[in-house]
Protein backbone atom coordinates (compact mmCIF):
# COMPACT_ATOMS: atom_id res chain seq x y z
CA UNK A 1 0.00 0.00 0.00
CA UNK A 2 1.40 3.37 -1.04
CA UNK A 3 0.45 6.70 0.52
CA UNK A 4 0.88 10.15 -1.01
CA UNK A 5 1.69 12.39 1.97
CA UNK A 6 2.11 16.16 2.36
CA UNK A 7 3.57 17.71 5.51
CA UNK A 8 2.94 21.45 6.03
CA UNK A 9 5.16 23.64 8.23
CA UNK A 10 4.88 27.39 8.78
CA UNK A 11 7.93 27.93 11.00
CA UNK A 12 11.02 29.49 9.45
CA UNK A 13 13.38 28.14 12.13
CA UNK A 14 14.78 24.65 12.55
CA UNK A 15 14.56 22.54 15.68
CA UNK A 16 13.24 19.21 16.82
CA UNK A 17 9.87 19.70 15.15
CA UNK A 18 11.32 20.38 11.73
CA UNK A 19 13.88 17.61 12.17
CA UNK A 20 11.07 15.13 12.76
CA UNK A 21 9.25 16.19 9.60
CA UNK A 22 12.33 15.54 7.46
CA UNK A 23 13.15 12.30 9.26
CA UNK A 24 9.61 11.02 8.78
CA UNK A 25 9.50 12.07 5.12
CA UNK A 26 12.82 10.41 4.40
CA UNK A 27 11.83 7.18 6.12
CA UNK A 28 8.44 7.09 4.39
CA UNK A 29 10.07 7.61 0.98
CA UNK A 30 12.47 4.76 1.70
CA UNK A 31 9.46 2.59 2.55
CA UNK A 32 7.96 3.24 -0.88
CA UNK A 33 5.55 6.09 -0.12
CA UNK A 34 5.49 9.58 -1.63
CA UNK A 35 6.16 12.50 0.71
CA UNK A 36 6.63 16.24 0.20
CA UNK A 37 7.10 19.22 2.53
CA UNK A 38 5.17 22.47 1.99
CA UNK A 39 6.84 25.41 3.71
CA UNK A 40 7.52 29.12 3.32
CA UNK A 41 10.19 30.01 0.74
CA UNK A 42 12.51 31.50 3.37
CA UNK A 43 12.16 28.62 5.86
CA UNK A 44 15.28 26.78 6.97
CA UNK A 45 13.47 23.47 6.51
CA UNK A 46 13.39 24.19 2.78
CA UNK A 47 17.17 24.23 2.56
CA UNK A 48 17.52 21.18 4.79
CA UNK A 49 14.92 19.26 2.78
CA UNK A 50 16.77 20.01 -0.45
CA UNK A 51 20.04 18.85 1.14
CA UNK A 52 18.38 15.64 2.34
CA UNK A 53 16.76 14.91 -1.01
CA UNK A 54 13.24 15.30 0.37
CA UNK A 55 10.82 16.91 -2.13
CA UNK A 56 9.82 20.40 -1.02
CA UNK A 57 7.22 22.84 -2.35
CA UNK A 58 7.83 26.44 -1.18
CA UNK A 59 4.66 28.47 -0.72
CA UNK A 60 4.13 31.85 1.00
CA UNK A 61 1.78 31.57 4.01
CA UNK A 62 1.10 35.11 5.16
CA UNK A 63 -1.59 34.43 7.75
CA UNK A 64 -3.89 31.77 9.15
CA UNK A 65 -6.53 32.75 6.59
CA UNK A 66 -4.33 33.48 3.55
CA UNK A 67 -6.66 32.83 0.57
CA UNK A 68 -3.78 32.61 -1.90
CA UNK A 69 -2.07 29.96 0.21
CA UNK A 70 -5.31 28.01 0.59
CA UNK A 71 -5.87 28.09 -3.18
CA UNK A 72 -2.27 27.09 -3.85
CA UNK A 73 -2.49 24.12 -1.52
CA UNK A 74 -5.83 23.02 -2.99
CA UNK A 75 -4.20 22.89 -6.43
CA UNK A 76 -1.19 21.03 -5.06
CA UNK A 77 -3.29 18.47 -3.20
CA UNK A 78 -5.53 17.78 -6.18
CA UNK A 79 -2.69 17.62 -8.68
CA UNK A 80 -0.73 15.23 -6.48
CA UNK A 81 -3.74 13.07 -5.63
CA UNK A 82 -2.73 13.44 -2.00
CA UNK A 83 -3.96 10.82 0.49
CA UNK A 84 -2.71 12.40 3.72
CA UNK A 85 -2.13 16.00 4.78
CA UNK A 86 -0.23 16.33 8.07
CA UNK A 87 -0.03 19.85 9.54
CA UNK A 88 2.41 20.87 12.26
CA UNK A 89 2.28 24.55 13.33
CA UNK A 90 -0.44 27.15 13.89
CA UNK A 91 -0.82 29.06 10.64
CA UNK A 92 -0.14 26.11 8.35
CA UNK A 93 -2.70 24.07 10.30
CA UNK A 94 -5.44 26.58 9.49
CA UNK A 95 -4.43 26.96 5.85
CA UNK A 96 -3.58 23.31 5.30
CA UNK A 97 -6.75 22.07 6.98
CA UNK A 98 -9.01 24.34 4.93
CA UNK A 99 -7.24 23.35 1.73
CA UNK A 100 -7.42 19.64 2.56
CA UNK A 101 -11.16 19.86 3.19
CA UNK A 102 -11.79 21.80 -0.03
CA UNK A 103 -9.58 19.46 -2.07
CA UNK A 104 -11.25 16.37 -0.65
CA UNK A 105 -8.05 14.90 0.81
CA UNK A 106 -9.03 11.58 2.45
CA UNK A 107 -7.04 11.96 5.69
CA UNK A 108 -6.14 15.11 7.61
CA UNK A 109 -3.72 14.78 10.54
CA UNK A 110 -2.20 17.22 12.99
CA UNK A 111 1.04 16.51 14.82
CA UNK A 112 1.39 18.14 18.23
CA UNK A 113 5.08 18.38 19.08
CA UNK A 114 5.25 20.34 22.31
CA UNK A 115 3.31 20.56 25.55
CA UNK A 116 1.82 24.04 25.07
CA UNK A 117 -1.73 23.91 26.50
CA UNK A 118 -4.62 23.91 24.02
CA UNK A 119 -7.15 26.47 25.22
CA UNK A 120 -10.89 26.07 24.84
CA UNK A 121 -11.43 29.14 22.68
CA UNK A 122 -13.31 29.50 19.45
CA UNK A 123 -10.17 29.57 17.31
CA UNK A 124 -9.27 26.10 18.55
CA UNK A 125 -12.19 24.74 16.58
CA UNK A 126 -9.33 23.77 14.27
CA UNK A 127 -8.74 20.86 16.64
CA UNK A 128 -12.10 19.38 15.60
CA UNK A 129 -11.17 19.20 11.91
CA UNK A 130 -8.47 16.53 11.66
CA UNK A 131 -9.26 12.85 11.40
CA UNK A 132 -6.38 12.05 13.70
CA UNK A 133 -3.65 13.50 15.89
CA UNK A 134 -0.08 12.40 16.46
CA UNK A 135 1.69 13.56 19.61
CA UNK A 136 5.36 13.21 20.46
CA UNK A 137 4.62 11.97 23.97
CA UNK A 138 1.90 10.34 26.04
CA UNK A 139 1.49 13.38 28.28
CA UNK A 140 0.59 15.54 25.26
CA UNK A 141 -1.86 12.86 24.11
CA UNK A 142 -3.56 12.89 27.50
CA UNK A 143 -3.83 16.68 27.35
CA UNK A 144 -5.59 16.57 23.98
CA UNK A 145 -8.00 13.95 25.28
CA UNK A 146 -8.61 16.20 28.28
CA UNK A 147 -9.77 19.07 26.06
CA UNK A 148 -12.22 16.87 24.22
CA UNK A 149 -10.43 15.01 21.42
CA UNK A 150 -11.73 11.41 21.27
CA UNK A 151 -9.04 8.98 22.55
CA UNK A 152 -9.30 6.80 19.46
CA UNK A 153 -8.21 9.71 17.26
CA UNK A 154 -5.00 10.49 19.17
CA UNK A 155 -1.84 8.39 19.17
CA UNK A 156 1.51 9.05 20.82
CA UNK A 157 4.41 8.35 18.45
CA UNK A 158 7.66 9.85 19.77
CA UNK A 159 10.17 10.94 17.19
CA UNK A 160 12.41 8.06 16.23
CA UNK A 161 16.18 7.98 16.10
CA UNK A 162 18.34 6.93 13.19
CA UNK A 163 20.19 4.32 15.22
CA UNK A 164 22.77 3.80 12.48
CA UNK A 165 23.76 7.47 12.57
CA UNK A 166 23.56 7.71 16.37
CA UNK A 167 25.56 4.60 17.21
CA UNK A 168 28.06 3.71 19.89
CA UNK A 169 30.85 3.52 17.28
CA UNK A 170 31.01 7.29 16.66
CA UNK A 171 34.33 8.88 17.75
CA UNK A 172 34.36 12.09 19.78
CA UNK A 173 38.07 12.85 19.92
CA UNK A 174 38.02 15.44 17.12
CA UNK A 175 35.35 17.51 18.88
CA UNK A 176 37.23 17.42 22.17
CA UNK A 177 40.41 18.50 20.39
CA UNK A 178 38.58 21.30 18.55
CA UNK A 179 37.42 22.85 21.82
CA UNK A 180 40.58 22.15 23.78
CA UNK A 181 39.07 19.54 26.08
CA UNK A 182 41.72 17.17 27.37
CA UNK A 183 41.31 13.42 27.22
CA UNK A 184 40.68 13.12 30.95
CA UNK A 185 38.66 16.31 31.39
CA UNK A 186 34.93 15.86 32.08
CA UNK A 187 32.63 17.37 29.45
CA UNK A 188 28.87 17.90 29.58
CA UNK A 189 26.75 19.41 26.81
CA UNK A 190 23.38 21.03 26.20
CA UNK A 191 22.16 20.60 22.62
CA UNK A 192 19.19 22.38 21.06
CA UNK A 193 17.72 25.65 19.85
CA UNK A 194 18.64 28.50 22.22
CA UNK A 195 15.18 29.30 23.61
CA UNK A 196 14.18 30.68 26.99
CA UNK A 197 12.41 27.52 28.18
CA UNK A 198 15.53 25.41 27.59
CA UNK A 199 16.89 27.13 30.73
CA UNK A 200 20.52 27.48 29.79
CA UNK A 201 20.76 29.77 32.81
CA UNK A 202 20.15 26.77 35.08
CA UNK A 203 22.83 24.80 33.26
CA UNK A 204 25.35 27.62 33.52
CA UNK A 205 24.72 28.09 37.22
CA UNK A 206 25.14 24.35 37.74
CA UNK A 207 28.50 24.49 35.93
CA UNK A 208 29.52 27.50 38.03
CA UNK A 209 28.65 25.64 41.23
CA UNK A 210 30.61 22.60 40.13
CA UNK A 211 33.70 24.59 39.26
CA UNK A 212 33.45 26.62 42.45
CA UNK A 213 33.53 23.30 44.28
CA UNK A 214 36.74 22.27 42.54
CA UNK A 215 35.43 20.28 39.57
CA UNK A 216 37.36 20.76 36.31
CA UNK A 217 34.14 20.21 34.31
CA UNK A 218 33.95 21.74 30.84
CA UNK A 219 30.75 22.43 28.92
CA UNK A 220 29.43 22.94 25.40
CA UNK A 221 26.26 24.83 24.49
CA UNK A 222 25.33 23.61 21.02
CA UNK A 223 22.83 25.39 18.77
CA UNK A 224 21.57 28.75 17.61
CA UNK A 225 18.51 30.74 18.59
CA UNK A 226 17.02 33.94 19.98
CA UNK A 227 18.71 33.59 23.38
CA UNK A 228 22.25 33.54 22.04
CA UNK A 229 23.30 37.03 23.18
CA UNK A 230 21.75 36.61 26.61
CA UNK A 231 23.51 33.27 27.13
CA UNK A 232 26.84 34.71 25.97
CA UNK A 233 26.40 37.57 28.43
CA UNK A 234 25.67 35.18 31.25
CA UNK A 235 28.77 33.13 30.47
CA UNK A 236 30.86 36.29 30.72
CA UNK A 237 29.05 37.46 33.85
CA UNK A 238 29.72 34.17 35.62
CA UNK A 239 33.37 34.18 34.52
CA UNK A 240 32.88 30.90 32.66
CA UNK A 241 34.44 31.85 29.33
CA UNK A 242 37.30 29.37 29.78
CA UNK A 243 34.99 26.56 30.85
CA UNK A 244 31.97 26.94 28.56
CA UNK A 245 32.00 27.20 24.78
CA UNK A 246 29.09 28.13 22.54
CA UNK A 247 29.48 26.14 19.34
CA UNK A 248 26.70 27.63 17.23
CA UNK A 249 24.83 25.40 14.80
CA UNK A 250 26.54 22.05 14.20
CA UNK A 251 25.85 19.20 11.82
CA UNK A 252 28.09 16.76 13.72
CA UNK A 253 25.70 16.12 16.61
CA UNK A 254 26.65 12.41 16.89
CA UNK A 255 30.30 13.38 17.33
CA UNK A 256 29.39 16.00 19.94
CA UNK A 257 27.35 13.46 21.89
CA UNK A 258 30.23 10.99 21.63
CA UNK A 259 32.65 13.61 22.97
CA UNK A 260 30.45 14.31 26.00
CA UNK A 261 30.38 12.44 29.28
CA UNK A 262 26.76 13.46 29.76
CA UNK A 263 23.96 15.35 28.03
CA UNK A 264 21.91 17.84 30.05
CA UNK A 265 18.42 19.21 29.34
CA UNK A 266 17.07 21.53 32.07
CA UNK A 267 13.92 22.72 30.23
CA UNK A 268 11.04 23.99 32.35
CA UNK A 269 8.18 23.64 29.80
CA UNK A 270 7.14 22.90 26.20
CA UNK A 271 8.82 19.51 25.79
CA UNK A 272 7.43 16.36 24.24
CA UNK A 273 9.96 13.54 24.12
CA UNK A 274 13.05 15.53 23.06
CA UNK A 275 15.06 14.09 20.23
CA UNK A 276 18.37 15.06 21.77
CA UNK A 277 17.61 12.82 24.74
CA UNK A 278 16.74 9.87 22.51
CA UNK A 279 19.84 10.51 20.41
CA UNK A 280 22.04 10.56 23.51
CA UNK A 281 20.45 7.37 24.84
CA UNK A 282 20.90 5.68 21.46
CA UNK A 283 24.62 6.38 21.76
CA UNK A 284 24.78 5.04 25.31
CA UNK A 285 25.30 8.44 26.91
CA UNK A 286 23.88 9.28 30.32
CA UNK A 287 21.31 12.07 30.52
CA UNK A 288 20.42 14.59 33.24
CA UNK A 289 17.07 16.29 32.65
CA UNK A 290 14.03 17.86 34.24
CA UNK A 291 10.78 15.84 34.47
CA UNK A 292 8.91 18.07 32.01
CA UNK A 293 6.47 16.98 29.31
CA UNK A 294 7.29 13.56 27.93
CA UNK A 295 10.84 13.42 29.31
CA UNK A 296 9.98 10.95 32.13
CA UNK A 297 8.67 8.55 29.48
CA UNK A 298 12.28 7.88 28.43
CA UNK A 299 14.45 9.18 31.29
CA UNK A 300 13.62 6.74 34.07
CA UNK A 301 15.35 8.10 37.15
CA UNK A 302 18.25 5.92 38.17
CA UNK A 303 17.67 3.53 35.27
CA UNK A 304 18.21 5.40 31.98
CA UNK A 305 19.22 8.79 33.39
CA UNK A 306 18.81 11.20 36.26
CA UNK A 307 15.90 13.61 36.78
CA UNK A 308 16.16 16.94 38.62
CA UNK A 309 13.53 19.50 39.59
CA UNK A 310 13.13 22.13 36.87
CA UNK A 311 14.78 25.42 37.73
CA UNK A 312 17.07 23.97 40.44
CA UNK A 313 20.75 24.55 39.57
CA UNK A 314 21.97 22.89 42.77
CA UNK A 315 20.10 19.69 41.96
CA UNK A 316 21.52 19.68 38.44
CA UNK A 317 25.02 20.31 39.78
CA UNK A 318 24.67 17.40 42.22
CA UNK A 319 23.37 15.05 39.51
CA UNK A 320 26.13 16.01 37.07
CA UNK A 321 28.73 15.56 39.81
CA UNK A 322 27.30 12.13 40.58
CA UNK A 323 27.62 11.07 36.95
CA UNK A 324 31.12 12.42 36.52
CA UNK A 325 32.33 10.71 39.68
CA UNK A 326 30.99 7.28 38.74
CA UNK A 327 31.97 5.84 35.33
CA UNK A 328 30.14 2.60 36.13
CA UNK A 329 26.91 4.53 36.70
CA UNK A 330 27.36 6.34 33.39
CA UNK A 331 27.88 3.05 31.58
CA UNK A 332 24.91 1.38 33.27
CA UNK A 333 22.52 4.25 32.54
CA UNK A 334 23.80 4.56 28.98
CA UNK A 335 23.43 0.85 28.26
CA UNK A 336 19.87 0.78 29.58
CA UNK A 337 19.03 3.90 27.59
CA UNK A 338 20.36 2.42 24.36
CA UNK A 339 18.38 -0.77 24.92
CA UNK A 340 15.22 1.31 25.41
CA UNK A 341 15.77 3.27 22.18
CA UNK A 342 16.57 0.19 20.12
CA UNK A 343 13.45 -1.59 21.34
CA UNK A 344 10.94 1.26 21.08
CA UNK A 345 12.25 4.51 19.61
CA UNK A 346 14.03 3.82 16.33
CA UNK A 347 13.00 5.76 13.22
CA UNK A 348 11.83 2.46 11.73
CA UNK A 349 9.49 1.88 14.67
CA UNK A 350 8.19 5.45 14.34
CA UNK A 351 7.24 4.98 10.70
CA UNK A 352 5.75 1.54 11.27
CA UNK A 353 3.46 3.01 13.90
CA UNK A 354 2.63 5.97 11.66
CA UNK A 355 1.71 3.66 8.78
CA UNK A 356 -0.47 1.67 11.14
CA UNK A 357 -2.26 4.85 12.24
CA UNK A 358 -2.92 5.84 8.62
CA UNK A 359 -4.39 2.41 7.92
CA UNK A 360 -6.57 2.45 11.03
CA UNK A 361 -7.95 5.93 10.31
CA UNK A 362 -8.43 5.04 6.67
CA UNK A 363 -10.36 1.89 7.48
CA UNK A 364 -12.64 3.85 9.81
CA UNK A 365 -13.49 6.15 6.89
CA UNK A 366 -13.70 3.37 4.33
CA UNK A 367 -10.55 4.59 2.56
CA UNK A 368 -7.89 2.51 0.87
CA UNK A 369 -4.50 3.85 -0.16
CA UNK A 370 -3.46 3.45 -3.79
Amino acid sequence: MTWSIVHTEWSDGFGGQEHRILLECGEMIRRGHRAVVVCRPEAEIRRRAEEAGVPVHPMPIRSSFDPAAVAGMVRLFRRGKVDVVNTHSGKDSWVGSMAAKIAGVPLLLRTRHISVPVRRRWYNLIYRWPDGYVTTGEMIREHLIGVGIPPGRVVSIPTGVDVDRFSTDIPGEAVRAEFGVGRGEPLVSVIGVLRSWKRHDVFLEAVRLLRAGGSPVRALIVGEGPQRERIAGEIAGKDLARAVRMTGYRKDIPEIVAASDGIVLPSDRFEGVPQVILQALAMGRAVVASPIGGIPEVVHHGKTGLLCPAGDPSAFADAIARLLADPDLRRRLGAAGRELVLSRYSSTAMCERTEGFYKRLGSLKGIRST
